[in-house]
């Protein structure tokens, strides 16, 4: 990808680049969830993560994402006045390349359980001699099931490590208002995904002034053109009491705007 596409996307890349870690996380924690209640994860979904190189998983795109993001250097440093940023951005993608990696290595074991333990245990039933000639392979399921549980925890541990790297780099983001619109139209999923940390997630983008994220949002739905959404979410911002200064001189302008827009309508009626 040539420099400059990377620095004319680069704020898109870092909402994609957010929006998608979360998307992961959430993913695997709820294989990990299934298979501590029902002893085994699904396979299809595993393999719809991943993706093939020509139908690509949302991991596979995370993946992609943070390497056009940080294996540049040049892009990696631009626009951080923090010193390090380089660093930080490379230690992101090596967390995230090396999860995407394990969670291949997952997507295997998934699919060997799924198919050939219940395969074996189907063959050792169907006579006195295949159930003793096929005993010295029955431990091997037991092994892949516990290989599974290890790379789901490993998978996780990583993931985990990234979000703290992330909230460090994302200061570097502070005005880009494509991540805050996602943030405040998809709380609830990055909430969910970050758990303890998103007050961190926050104050590292916003520091003190959380209420500045819906207006960046309502910027980025005016710049789309999309008018009525960005009122309804400074609307909704307002009545939680989450909308700072600004966003209530552009609430107020838009709504004006609109109003007069209605006259001069019923006017020419």
């Amino acid at each position: 990808m040539s420099n400059y596409r990377l620095a004319s996307n680069h704020e898109f890349f870092v909402r994609d680049l957010l929006r998608d870690y979360c998307a992961v996380y959430l993913s695997i924690d709820e294989q990990q969830t299934r298979c501590r209640r029902d002893g085994n994860i699904s396979y299809t979904q595993v393999r719809n993560l991943i993706g093939e190189s020509m139908s690509k998983g949302v991991f596979w795109r995370l993946k992609d994402t943070a390497h056009y993001l940080f294996r540049n250097e040049e892009s990696s440093q631009q626009g951080s006045a923090e010193a390090g940023s380089a660093s930080i951005g490379k230690l992101i993608d090596w967390c995230i390349g090396y999860a995407f990696h394990e969670c291949c290595k997952l997507r295997e074991d998934a699919f060997q359980g799924q198919h050939y333990a219940t395969r074996l245990v189907q063959l050792s039933r169907e006579d006195s001699l295949a159930a003793r000639l096929s005993a010295p392979l029955m431990p091997l399921s037991g092994q892949t099931a516990e290989s599974v549980k290890r790379e789901i925890t490993r998978i996780l541990h990583v993931l985990r490590a990234g979000m703290l790297l992330l909230i460090r780099f994302l200061p570097s983001a502070s005005e880009n208002c494509s991540l805050a619109r996602w943030l405040a139209t998809d709380a609830e999923r990055a909430r969910k995904a970050f758990q303890n940390l998103y007050p961190s997630l926050l104050k590292a983008l916003y520091r003190d002034s959380p209420e500045r994220m819906y207006t960046l949002a309502a910027v980025d739905f005016l710049d789309c053109g999309r008018t009525g959404e960005a009122l309804a979410l400074l609307g909704q911002a307002r009545e939680l009491g989450t909308l700072d200064e600004e966003g209530l001189r552009l609430e107020e302008s838009l709504r004006a705007h609109a109003d007069m827009t209605q006259s001069v309508a019923r006017k020419a009626c």
